[in-house]
């Protein structure tokens, strides 16, 4: 899966997050969102995020692309992130891969246009927290590497030794 996230937008449907927003902590609320998308990530193997950003990294920082673990992240500078985004999708070899995250009803009609899927970002990150509240799988028996003491080897080889006689 190729999710492609409006991040600005995704920002403020996690309530911490959206929270460090009101109060001008946009770096700290930047890095905590690619932290729960990493997180996401590690959860749900396999998948490929490009995050995409209004503005610049930091004032002055002339830095366009950037990663973040696996992340691809895109500052969009003097356009908007929206704009970026269509460009991605325009762009693409096969935009039918791809799953942009936004609630901007524009950026989802484009989506529709070059058929990319497209998912709200409240619907995302109500689905990225509840991955987060899954259980633990139970590790399956046949997977668990048992070793055992020379004593406990020597006791079964006996046991099933004689069983044939």
């Amino acid at each position: 899966m190729i999710y492609v996230i409006d991040g600005f937008n995704l920002i403020y449907k996690f309530p911490e997050l959206e929270e460090m927003m009101y109060n001008s902590k946009l770096d700290s609320a930047r890095e905590g969102l690619l932290q729960v998308l990493d997180k996401f990530m590690v959860k749900k193997k396999n998948q490929t995020i490009y995050v995409f950003f209004d503005g610049k990294k930091g004032t002055g920082n002339p830095i366009i692309e950037d990663s973040f673990g696996k992340m691809k992240i895109h500052f969009s500078h003097d356009y908007t992130a929206d704009f970026y985004i269509k460009q991605f999708i325009k762009t693409n070899y096969n935009p039918s891969h791809l799953t942009v995250v936004s609630s901007d009803n524009d950026l989802i009609g484009f989506c529709k246009r070059y058929s990319a899927k497209s998912q709200k970002s409240e619907d995302f990150a109500k689905y990225v927290e509840s991955i987060f509240r899954e259980p633990e799988k139970d590790v399956d028996e046949k997977e668990i590497d048992v070793k055992l003491s020379e004593s406990e080897l020597e006791y079964w080889k006996k046991l099933f030794s004689k069983k044939g006689k």
